[in-house]
């Protein structure tokens, strides 16, 4: 065979790989879900105050606990369909960092579960994940 047909025959072979890749398939779920939250009221800014220190840092954003609460207690009710969501605690002071996480504890169904929370963005988004 001349360089020219294995070239061709190369390039061919190429071609099918990648457009067998493809599939217009959607990919399958994740085997743990996850909601984004989007920015609401649930943030808040403190500002910290240290005696007699001259530097401070500068004020930061946490999440509001109550209003996490909530928001938390409607995802799982209504994204996740679960029934029986009970109290939802989640910790304070849980500062407005992405790619932090945390944890949310929760009642469903009489059983304390655990839920994290991921924030995904400085604005204030966060994933709430499935409980476990």
């Amino acid at each position: 065979m001349s360089r020219r047909a294995v070239a061709t025959v190369g390039l061919c072979c190429a071609a099918f790989v990648v457009l067998a890749a493809c599939s217009d398939t959607p990919p399958a779920p994740p085997a743990t879900k996850t909601v984004t939250v989007p920015p609401s009221t649930s943030t808040q800014v403190t500002a910290s105050t240290s005696g007699g220190s001259s530097s401070s840092s500068a004020p930061g954003r946490v999440f509001d606990p109550r209003t996490m609460q909530a928001d938390v207690k409607k995802v799982l009710t209504e994204t996740y369909q679960l029934r029986n969501v009970g109290d939802v605690l989640c910790p304070a002071n849980q500062a407005v960092k992405d790619g932090s996480t945390f944890s949310c504890t929760v009642q469903v169904g009489g059983e304390g579960k655990t839920v994290t929370i991921t924030v995904t963005g400085e604005d204030g988004r966060y994933e709430v994940g499935a409980p476990g």
